[in-house]
This record gives C-alpha cells, sequence and structure tokens, in this order.
C-alpha cells in the first residue's frame, strides 16, 4: 500500500482513541441521550457504529465475513474494538496491495468488487463524517468533543 496511508490510519485510530477518553470523562447518561436530527444515532450507536464499519473493512481486506457490534454495546467493548481493529488496518495497510480486488456482498452494497485503495478511503471517510456528527451531538449535550481534525493531529499550531 502506499506510504502516505498509513499516517491516515494513524490519524483515523488518534481520532478513535480521543472520541472513547472524552466519553470516559463526560457523564456515562450521554452516551444514551436522545439524538439530534441529521446524526446516525445516539454517542453510543454511532461509537458502535464506526467500531462495526471499520471491523467490517478489515474482515473485507482479509476476506473473511465482518461481525458487527450491537448498537448498545458497553463503552469498553468499543473501545477495545476500535483500537484491535485500528492497529490492524495499520497492519493491513502495509501487507495489502493498494489495486488488490476485494469482492464481498454489501447488506447496503449488494455485490461489491474494488480495489483495496478503495476500502481504505471509505474507513477514514466514514470515520471523519460521525465523528462530525459526534462532535455535533456532544456540542448540543453540553459536552464538546476536543479538536479532532488532521491539524490537530500533526501538531500544526493556530
Amino acid at each position: 500500500m502506499a506510504p502516505s496511508l498509513e499516517p491516515l490510519l494513524r490519524f483515523n485510530l488518534w481520532a478513535n482513541r480521543l472520541v472513547v477518553q472524552h466519553c470516559r470523562a463526560i457523564d456515562p447518561a450521554l452516551l444514551d441521550a436522545a439524538p439530534l436530527p441529521g446524526v446516525y444515532g445516539t454517542v453510543r450507536a454511532t461509537l458502535a457504529h464506526i467500531a462495526s464499519a471499520e471491523a467490517a473493512y478489515a474482515a473485507r481486506l482479509r476476506g473473511k465475513e465482518p461481525v458487527r457490534l450491537p448498537p448498545d454495546a458497553d463503552l469498553d467493548r468499543i473501545a477495545e474494538s476500535l483500537e484491535r481493529t485500528g492497529l490492524d488496518l495499520l497492519e493491513l495497510a502495509r501487507t495489502v496491495p493498494a489495486d488488490r480486488v476485494v469482492s464481498y456482498t454489501s447488506p447496503t452494497l449488494g455485490d461489491v468488487s474494488v480495489p483495496a485503495w478503495v476500502i481504505f478511503a471509505q474507513l477514514v471517510v466514514h470515520g471523519c463524517d460521525h465523528r462530525s456528527q459526534l462532535a455535533t451531538l456532544f456540542t448540543h449535550l453540553g459536552a464538546p468533543l476536543p479538536p479532532l481534525d488532521v491539524w490537530q493531529f500533526a501538531g500544526v499550531r493556530r
């Protein structure tokens, strides 16, 4: 895989870790507070969705069937899944050629055959999209997330 992919996956793992760390520091009731229109769901359901999707991307890159988390999974289980999968994806980025075709049946897209780089790109974009939704939801709940952008990850001072 392209060497530039590894920093993007490290960013994704870093951002997931910060969201989990934030969740551990706030009132646990906020994890299940009613979601806003336009966001995926509750904080817990959104985190479980991110973790399930990332595990599915890794499984598909390995030619295996994904195992999904339930939307009501506890925070420890979600955090463990995000950590394990994040590290697994870093390893896959080093070993899976970008142009290797990955074929599988998606519950939402049907039969899919794409180069591996598409799956890696999708997982980063997917995570950013849902973490942005979480940022909106946390702000609405009065517990704003710390900045999760690439500038912060790269240590760029504002």
